[in-house]
């Protein structure tokens, strides 16, 4: 990451956070930490998504119990690309 950076953590972790302090102080990097956006910027990008023909990537697995364990085994193998859900059938 260049100096100067800010990371937006896109999940919730309860267990601390493995960052090393003084890595951030000198490289003048921060943590930016965030309970969603204002309903106005929510708008804002899904017009945009939608101007931009821009769509999620999600995978799927039925809802029952070999979809969950697919899925689950695909999220503990490192697999999960983005969005992983289980739809009812």
């Amino acid at each position: 990451m260049l100096p100067g950076g800010t990371i937006f953590p896109l999940t919730v972790d309860f267990d601390r956070t493995p960052v090393r302090m003084l890595k951030l102080i000198f490289s003048g990097l921060s943590i930016q930490g965030s309970a969603g956006a204002p309903r106005r910027e929510v708008r804002r990008m899904l017009k945009f998504c939608v101007q931009h023909n821009i769509h999620p990537t999600i995978m799927t697995w039925p809802l029952n119990q070999k979809g969950a364990t697919e899925a689950l085994k695909t999220l503990k193998d490192g697999k999960m690309r983005y969005r992983g859900v289980l739809v009812a059938q």
